[in-house]
């Protein structure tokens, strides 16, 4: 029965779990998101306390398949959901770069470089600070931004992004049932 639990009954909650972690839908990395994830997070000590104590063989195999994957896929899910939303409602505007922000990390060995712009779109206002990447662009430059309108992921250079792949995703959820599956029917 121990065994069901953990295996089919801890499998099913983490893929409904992870699946709303993964949904990414549009409010972003709120409250709810975060209690998710806390949630998703618990069960997971829970089932490596479980395992520690319980599971030997076959079991503890399903079991570490199970928590592995688990962790992984939050891992995944919350690393695209900004780009979902992007995706989703994005607005891309044009404008100049008003202001480089110049930073240096001396020990690393990197010298000054812009890290960070203000840019002036074309309606008058101005995005702050936002992340350069590997661009490094100068004061005047005309480029590209996507901005969320709610706010919720910062803005980003250059167009608006293409959804995330989630094929990833897919083959991890369906490694996290098939170990479930495995350890709910796994001899003793």
């Amino acid at each position: 029965m121990e065994k069901a639990l953990w295996g089919v009954g801890g499998g099913a909650l983490a893929v409904l779990g992870l699946w709303w972690l993964l949904a990414l839908r549009g409010d972003g990395h709120g409250p709810a998101s975060g209690l998710g994830f806390l949630l998703v997070l618990a069960l997971g000590v829970a089932g490596v306390i479980r395992l520690a104590k319980e599971y030997d063989g076959a079991a503890a195999a399903g079991m570490t398949g199970v928590l592995s994957a688990w962790v992984v896929l939050g891992i995944l899910g919350l690393g695209v959901q900004d780009q979902q939303i992007l995706h989703d409602r994005g607005v891309t505007s044009d404008g100049t770069v008003v202001r480089a922000i110049v930073t240096s990390d001396p020990m690393n060995g990197r010298g000054p470089s812009v890290t960070a712009v203000d840019v002036e779109l074309a309606d008058g206002s101005v995005a702050h600070q936002i992340q350069t990447g590997k661009a490094h662009p100068a004061l005047g430059d005309r480029l590209q931004v996507t901005l969320d309108p709610r706010g919720v992921v910062d803005t980003r250079l250059g167009p608006r992004p293409d959804a995330p792949d989630r094929t990833a995703a897919a083959v991890l959820l369906a490694v996290l049932a098939a170990c479930a599956l495995f350890t709910a029917f796994a001899p003793d």
